[in-house]
Parts: structure tokens; C-alpha cells; sequence
């Protein structure tokens, strides 16, 4: 055996000697791909649209952002390209091989989330397991299996944080480290347009801490943090502007800023901080539960900073659990891929059923706001304390997170009349949240093996919902092109917003109809104004319409398997 071949062995053995819990939650993570139908040909919620922006590339040699998108969306566009070229012959899917571009760049986030762990002090088990509930949280999991904006951003923004704290180690500048965060960071604005939030967080974190002066070092530095991204901001500014013409919803999204005001800004800013603290509990539960066994640990801070942190914090939970409570909110505050019919999306005429019965949402708001309490206070705990080798790591990683909360807020301003914000867009959040609380557990002696039971759980239960997810939005297809295919015209028939706006959306942007059906749901007229919707596919029967086919899907949630209907207009002649 050539000694090149025997070198790779050796490594290939010594890291999967030193890093066996990782590879077990990154083989774990693959494993349950067997339980999901990746390649269904069928979209999620709007990731058709971004879908449209391949297949255009690809057969029309075009680079076009909708007007409906209000991202960035061209990293993604190419990156799913290469897919749908490789994977698009093999499995005759493209919105499979789309599906399979997310899920790729999840997986490599999932080292990245270990390897911030470890260079936060956390052992390998601690790291991994801070891996283990990052990958199988049902927000990063389910959104994994979607075409979505928010995954794949989310996704470059792990890594490239991780390059940024790794190449910014006090103990030891790693410039090339550094440069490939700016690279990644770059990519993530390519994506979503909050990707330019990680390099201005750096530069944020390099002033306060005094690691950043004028001079020639410092102006290297600048280049490294924040020169490629920097560039790839002004390229694509001159092409959106000069070349492609900037859509409408991103030239509205400043629009509707303003229109907003003082007021409904603060509003909305403190409904968002509370929801995002409670998320938070949601996120960390498997460990905040694994950790309360230890209760000789949770004592009041003993710094000023620790002590400040806890009270603002624990003042967010209880004024926010009080006005949210009289309002008769309960989680989950911002249901979109989340909630008790599993993950998701629920948008089809009858929604979705419900898996776990509404009368659980209190005691699950009380266990969030309680985990999330237990979060403030082993966070606390650790503000202030002596220095450590990682407390300029974890003040980096800090303010990296702090602005990708911030940038929560812009695009839930299009939502803030209706339902405050969607759960996706508290993506970014996850690891951060996670990453910390393993951070301030990491020499506390937990119970291993609730923690890991608690994980499962928590992974069981998202590639379940994830499974049921994909498998209705198929099976919902499957009956909208069997009504297609009966000769029900497409301008006729609504089967939900991926439906509709696939197949629809073009057709009525190029014939200028602004609403055919009225008083329909919301996509009808944003998706698809020219549906009239004289047929439906729904849940359930819905009045006016008389049901003329039903079907039955496989679902692992429900008890008893859920039915899809066929339905037509009762003022419509036809067969009953």
C-alpha cells in the first residue's frame, strides 16, 4: 500500500477515534434519510418559487429573483443548479434533488456546531450532544428537507461563525480561518440578505474589545474579516440594479419599515424579544431537563453582570408570559413549520389535523418559559466569572448571535398586522442557543443518559413530522394531478399555495389578473389570482362545495389515516 493511502488511513482512524460521538450523530442524521421520501417530487411551502429561479437557469441560461422573493436567493440558486444537473437524471426529481441540496449543506453545519462546542470548553460527549440537538431540533430538521431560504442560510452562517471564532482565537490568529468566514459569511448574503450581519458583528466585537486600531495590522484585518463580503455586496448591487432590476417585494422591504412607525416598530420589537426567549426554551429543552437533576447547581449568580442578565432577563419571561397569557396566546406564538399537527406548513383549504390536542398548549408554553428560565440562569451564572481561555471566543460568538437576532426583525415587519413573525425566521437563533447552553454546563455532571434519551425523543419526533410532511404534500399533488389529468383545467383548481403558485403564478403575472377567486384564501391572490377555485382539494369538506373524490394518506402522527377531498363548487354542474 502506497505510504499517501496509509497517511489517510491513520488520519481517517485517529479522527474517528477521537470524534466516534460526532460521526455517531452525523451517521445517526444520514441513517434517518431511510424514514424520509427525499426525493418526492413535490414542493414546500414557497420554495417553488426559488425552484422556478433554477429551472430557469438552467433551461433559459437566467439568472431571475422573482418579485415574490425578498432575499438575495443567488448562492442558492446556483448551488441547487448543480444538484438538479447531478441528482436531477438519476431520480427523475427536481425538487428532490433540490431537497438534497438543504439537507447537504445541513449536514456540514452540524461539525461546525461541534466544533464551536469544543472551542467554547465543552468536551467531545458535551460537544456532540450539542450537535446531536442542533441537527434533530424539528426547526432544523424539518426545514432541511424543504428548498427554503432560511436552512441554507442558516447553514452558512454556523460554518462561517465557526471559521471566525476558530481564525480569531486570542491564544492564536488563524488568518487563513478567518478569510474562508468571510468567504462562507459572503455566501450566507448570497442567500439571505442578514449574511453581511456576521462580518459587521465581527467588526462590532474587534472594536469593544480593543482588538481593532487604526493602523496597518488593522486595516489587514478589515480585509480579511470583511473584504469579500464587502465586494460580494457591491457586485451584487450593480447587477440588481444595472442588470437585473430589483424585485418588488426587496424594494417594498423598506417600504414597509416606514410604515410601520415608531410605535408598531416597539411593539413588534418587544412581542419578538419574548417570543425569541421562549423559543429559546424550546430549542434547549433536552438540555435544560437533562440538567435540572443537578439542582445544587442553580444558584443566583454571584457577579453584577450575572446578576443584571438575570433580572432583565426573567423580567421578559414573566411581563411577556403575563400580556401574552391575558391575550390567550400559547405556544407555539408563531406557528408556520411548527405546531401540534407535527412540522409543516398547514396552508390548504381545512388546514392540517392536529397530532397532539390543543389542551396541551398551556402546559407547553409553562415547560418552555420554564426551560427558558433555566437558560437565563445557568447562562448567568457563568457572566463575569473569572477569565477563561474561552471568554473571548464566547464574547465573539456572542455578538455574532446577537445580531442574527436582531436580524429577526426586518422581515417580520410584513407580518406584524397578522401574526407577529413565522417560526423560520427564529432558524438562526437555534445554534446559537444551543452552543451557549452547552457552554454553561460544560463542567456540570449531568445525566448522560437522559440527555441523550431526551435528544432521541426529540429526533424521533421530528423525523416523524418531517416523514408525515413531505408524504401529505405528495399526496396532496397526487390528487391535484389526477384532477388535472381528469381535465380540470389548472385555472380552475386550487390544491394550496405550492400547487397553485407553481403552476399558476406566471400565467396570471403575464395576463395581469389580480384575483379570480373571491374571498379565497390568502395564496389565491399572492400565488395564483387565476385559480377560480371551482375545484379544491382540502382536508375537509368545506361549505359550498360538494366532495366528488377522497383519498387517504399514510400518516406515523394520527391514529387513523388522514383524507385529502376532491371537491367542486355546488353551483358548478357535474356527476355527484
Amino acid at each position: 500500500m502506497p505510504s499517501s493511502s496509509r497517511s489517510v488511513l491513520r488520519t481517517a482512524r485517529s479522527t474517528a477515534t477521537t470524534h466516534w460521538p460526532l460521526l455517531a450523530v452525523i451517521a445517526a442524521f444520514f441513517l434517518s434519510l431511510l424514514f424520509i421520501p427525499v426525493f418526492a417530487d413535490v414542493p414546500a411551502t414557497d420554495d417553488w418559487v426559488y425552484a422556478r429561479s433554477v429551472e430557469i437557469l438552467l433551461e433559459e441560461s437566467e439568472l431571475r429573483i422573482f418579485d415574490l422573493s425578498v432575499v438575495t436567493l443567488v448562492f442558492q440558486v446556483i448551488w441547487g443548479a448543480y444538484f438538479v444537473l447531478i441528482f436531477g437524471p438519476i431520480t427523475d426529481s427536481l425538487f428532490g434533488a433540490l431537497r438534497l441540496s438543504t439537507i447537504v449543506l445541513t449536514a456540514l453545519s452540524i461539525p461546525a456546531v461541534y466544533a464551536i462546542c469544543r472551542h467554547l470548553g465543552a468536551d467531545r460527549v458535551k460537544s456532540a450532544l450539542g450537535a446531536a440537538v442542533y441537527a434533530f431540533n424539528p426547526l432544523t430538521y424539518s426545514l432541511g428537507f424543504t428548498f427554503m431560504s432560511d436552512p441554507q442560510f442558516a447553514a452558512l452562517m454556523v460554518i462561517s461563525s465557526w471559521l471566525y471564532v476558530k481564525g480569531l482565537d486570542r491564544d492564536k490568529l488563524d488568518g487563513r480561518a478567518i478569510l474562508w468566514g468571510s468567504v462562507f459569511a459572503a455566501l450566507a448574503f448570497l442567500v439571505r440578505q442578514q449574511g453581511l450581519l456576521i462580518p459587521f458583528a465581527v467588526g462590532i466585537y474587534l472594536l469593544a474589545s480593543r482588538r481593532w486600531w487604526f493602523n496597518r495590522d488593522g486595516l489587514v484585518m478589515t480585509g480579511r474579516v470583511a473584504g469579500i463580503p464587502a465586494f460580494t455586496l457591491v457586485v451584487y448591487g450593480l447587477w440588481l440594479s444595472l442588470i437585473h432590476g430589483v424585485p418588488e417585494q426587496q424594494g417594498q422591504f423598506v417600504d414597509r419599515i416606514m410604515e410601520a412607525g415608531l410605535d408598531d416598530s416597539r411593539l413588534l420589537i418587544g412581542r419578538l424579544i419574548f417570543i425569541i426567549v421562549a423559543y429559546i426554551g424550546l430549542f434547549v429543552l433536552p438540555l435544560t431537563l437533562s440538567s435540572f437533576v443537578s439542582f445544587q447547581r442553580w444558584r443566583l449568580p454571584r457577579t453584577r453582570i450575572g446578576g443584571a442578565f438575570l433580572i432583565v432577563w426573567s423580567a421578559i419571561i414573566g411581563v411577556g408570559a403575563f400580556v401574552f397569557f391575558d391575550q390567550g396566546r400559547v405556544m407555539p406564538y408563531i406557528q408556520q413549520f411548527l405546531g401540534f399537527h407535527g412540522v409543516g406548513p398547514t396552508d390548504i383549504v381545512g388546514g392540517r389535523p392536529s397530532a397532539i390536542s390543543p389542551r396541551w398548549a398551556r402546559p407547553f408554553t409553562l415547560v418552555c418559559l420554564g426551560s427558558a428560565a433555566l437558560f437565563g440562569l445557568m447562562v448567568a451564572q457563568r457572566l463575569g466569572q473569572r477569565p477563561s481561555a474561552q471568554r473571548a471566543s464566547v464574547s465573539l460568538f456572542v455578538v455574532i448571535g446577537a445580531f442574527q437576532v436582531f436580524g429577526v426583525l426586518p422581515p417580520s415587519y410584513h407580518f406584524r398586522d397578522w401574526i407577529i413573525s413565522v417560526d423560520r425566521y427564529l432558524l438562526p437563533v437555534v445554534p446559537f442557543a444551543i452552543c451557549l447552553a452547552i457552554w454553561a454546563i460544560r463542567d456540570v455532571s449531568i445525566n448522560t443518559v437522559r440527555a441523550w434519551s431526551l435528544a432521541a425523543l426529540v429526533a424521533v419526533f421530528s423525523v416523524v413530522a418531517t416523514r408525515d410532511f413531505i408524504v401529505f404534500e405528495d399526496a396532496t399533488w397526487r390528487v391535484a394531478r389526477e384532477a388535472a389529468n381528469a381535465g380540470v383545467p389548472l385555472t380552475k383548481l386550487d390544491a394550496g399555495p405550492s400547487w397553485d403558485g407553481y403552476h399558476l403564478y406566471e400565467d396570471a403575472l403575464a395576463r395581469g389578473v389580480v384575483q379570480t377567486t373571491p374571498w379565497g384564501p390568502w395564496w389565491t391572490y399572492l400565488f395564483a389570482p387565476s385559480t377560480d377555485s371551482t375545484y379544491v382539494v382540502g382536508s375537509q369538506p368545506a361549505d359550498g362545495y360538494v366532495v366528488i373524490d377522497e383519498h387517504e394518506y399514510s400518516s406515523w402522527l394520527l391514529a387513523d389515516p388522514p383524507k385529502l377531498y376532491l371537491m367542486r363548487r355546488e353551483t358548478t354542474p357535474g356527476p355527484q
